[in-house]
């Protein structure tokens, strides 16, 4: 079982070369924000297990699994492609996509473990 510190390593690294890699396909400049993503994504270690404790190993049931896992990559998707009108919208949707993210690093860090993630 992974701890919130190995957590929050992936998550830096996971959300970081994600966000570098989809600003680079859309054209944008090298700048700090994939290193800031990854950052705040890194803060946010361990969303799954605020849902579902880690008390012991077995704890991972339907926040830690596959079905959550696809339906949170299509509610960032659908969050990726909102056009936000105005600053707050645009903060939030960041928001989201950040904590969204933070989530898929943790979940895709326990699929690679000895008890991987149940289907549903």
């Amino acid at each position: 079982m992974a701890c919130a510190i190995e957590h929050a390593q992936f998550n830096f690294v996971a959300v970081a070369c994600a966000c570098a890699i989809v600003r680079d396909r859309e054209g944008q400049l090298a700048d700090a924000t994939p290193i800031a993503v990854g950052a705040a994504a890194a803060c946010l270690p361990s969303l799954p297990d605020v849902l579902e404790p880690a008390l012991h190993p077995n704890h991972r049931k339907f926040f830690h699994s596959v079905a959550v896992f696809a339906g949170l990559s299509y509610g960032l998707h659908r969050l990726y492609k909102w056009e936000a009108e105005d600053d707050w919208q645009r903060l939030l949707r960041l928001a989201g996509l950040v904590a969204g993210a933070a989530y898929l690093a943790h979940l895709t860090r326990d699929a690679f473990t000895a008890k991987s993630l149940p289907l549903i």
